[in-house]
C-alpha cells in the first residue's frame, strides 16, 4: 500500500521527543488523518479504516503517557 500523506505527520509525532512540541505534532497528525478520511470518503477499504483507527489509538495513547 502506498504511504498516504497523513503518515508523514503521524511518524513525526511518533519520533518527537520534545514534550513541549508533542501536542502540536499529535494534533497535526490527527488533522491529517481526518483530512484523508474525508478525501477518501466511501472509497476507504476496511484495511485502511483499521490502519487509521490504529494510528489514532496510538496517538491518543502517546498523549496520555506524555501527560
Amino acid at each position: 500500500m502506498p504511504h498516504p500523506a497523513w503518515q508523514e505527520s503521524y511518524n513525526a509525532a511518533l519520533i518527537e521527543f520534545n514534550f513541549a512540541k508533542l501536542p502540536k505534532r499529535v494534533e497535526a497528525a490527527c488533522q491529517a488523518i481526518h483530512q484523508y478520511r474525508v478525501q477518501k470518503g466511501y472509497a476507504l477499504t476496511a484495511e485502511e479504516r483499521k490502519e487509521l483507527d490504529d494510528a489514532l489509538r496510538v496517538l491518543f495513547t502517546l498523549m496520555q503517557r506524555a501527560a
